[in-house]
């Protein structure tokens, strides 16, 4: 490896344009340790357009690519993957083999299948594995999962509840996640890998679901080429969900019945909680959230980040916000510099990445099978029937109401 970590981005639509901004932030402070050595997307237009951006605010060359193979010939020592789900496990899996560093964008991948044989090829490789998850780096979530477990404010949490309600009459839709063969499912997998990851950073992992989903409106989706085809994902999604802590969650999102849109999330203790009824779902709690305790006293959940800040030692403020960095996005790009740079551990590994991924999917998994199912037989690959009609059918299977 030289001097600077040589990094490449694959993929230059909406989320790659964001990785981009913060890969400029961690540029700012600290972009004599790596370089934006390559763009890569089979958009050649939109390649050059996000080349032309980094070259705005770096003085290195960069180049530009239509195929990720081109980057595998030992020029760059990691990429950052921010590609639609179905081409993780290809781009990583070949970048690995290439003993090339992978982050990649949530989900980690469609199947457990998939994701099990990205982390088998990480570790035969030797080489890093991240997800990019970028809210539970947030300092919204650090501080509520601070209150949780080290203030004792809230008490035992006992109770999460997170709905959410968005009448679209009219909905015009594009885009690959509303195919199944590309995205893998709706809010579980896809927004909802957010709010899954923070639940499980917060207050530990998820044990089983029972969901139910379903299909209850053919809702049209517009492609650039004229065609027009159904969205294939769940538009009634709820659930129950129990973690191992012995915390209940109670889960619902939906987008096809009428009504104002609604939005609350709440987690409650014996002795407290924390509630946000103003922002999104799936990335809550936001700064805005209050925090109630016994006594009727209400603080803003952005009230207690100092004393969060101020409890971490400096070690721990550096694992946190790596060169002082606050935005999630330019974090988790700090983080996987410095594991190719000094060999750190990132903080979603495959593992936890894995996890996550049979989690969202034992939404689906209980919803085909009709019974709970536990994450721990999502994981282990015992239960699939859900992951088998991802590319091939048949739609009865995607929650169709008959």
């Amino acid at each position: 490896m030289s001097s600077r970590v040589r990094i490449a981005v694959v993929g230059c639509g909406l989320i790659g344009a964001e990785h981009l901004r913060a890969w400029r932030a961690v540029a700012r402070v600290a972009g004599k340790h790596f370089e934006i050595a390559a763009v890569c997307d089979s958009n050649g237009a939109l390649a050059e357009s996000s080349a032309l951006e980094v070259r705005r605010w770096q003085t290195t060359p960069v180049t530009v690519h239509t195929s990720y193979e081109d980057l595998l010939d030992g020029s760059i020592d990691g990429v950052d993957i921010c590609l639609p789900t179905y081409l993780h496990e290809q781009v990583a899996c070949s970048a690995l083999d290439a003993g090339v560093h992978a982050m990649v964008e949530k989900p980690l991948a469609m199947t457990i299948q998939a994701g099990r044989r990205m982390r088998d090829t990480a570790v035969r490789a030797n080489r890093v594995l991240s997800m990019a998850e970028d809210h539970r780096r947030t300092a919204a979530i650090r501080t509520t999962r601070w209150l949780v477990h080290e203030t004792g404010l809230i008490g035992t949490p006992e109770l999460i509840q997170a709905q959410r309600v968005r009448y679209e009459p009219n909905p015009t839709r594009t885009g690959w996640r509303t195919q199944r063969a590309l995205g893998g499912g709706g809010w579980a997998i896809d927004n909802g890998a957010h709010l899954i990851d923070s639940l499980a950073y917060i207050v530990g992992p998820l044990s089983s679901v029972t969901a139910v989903a379903k299909r209850l409106h053919n809702t049209p989706v517009f492609h650039a080429n004229g065609d027009t085809r159904i969205d294939e994902r769940e538009d009634f999604l709820s659930a129950l969900m129990t973690f191992e802590s012995g915390t209940t969650g109670i889960f619902s999102c939906v987008s096809s019945l009428p009504h104002a849109d609604d939005f609350s999330f709440a987690l409650r203790g014996t002795t407290g909680a924390i509630v946000d009824d103003g922002g999104q779902l799936f990335h809550a709690p936001l700064p805005e959230a209050r925090v109630h305790a016994r006594g009727g006293n209400r603080r803003s959940l952005r009230d207690f980040h100092k004393d969060f800040l101020a409890s971490l030692s400096p070690r721990e403020h550096e694992k946190y916000f790596p060169f002082g960095l606050t935005h999630g996005f330019a974090i988790e790009c700090a983080e996987f510099l410095l594991a190719i740079r000094d060999g750190a551990q990132v903080e979603i590994g495959a593992d936890t990445a894995l996890n996550t991924l049979a989690t969202s999917l034992a939404f689906y998994e209980s919803a085909i099978a009709g019974r709970t199912v536990s994450v721990t037989e999502v994981l282990n690959g015992s239960l699939s029937e859900y992951q088998k009609t991802i590319k091939v059918g048949p739609l009865e299977s995607d929650f169709k109401r008959v």
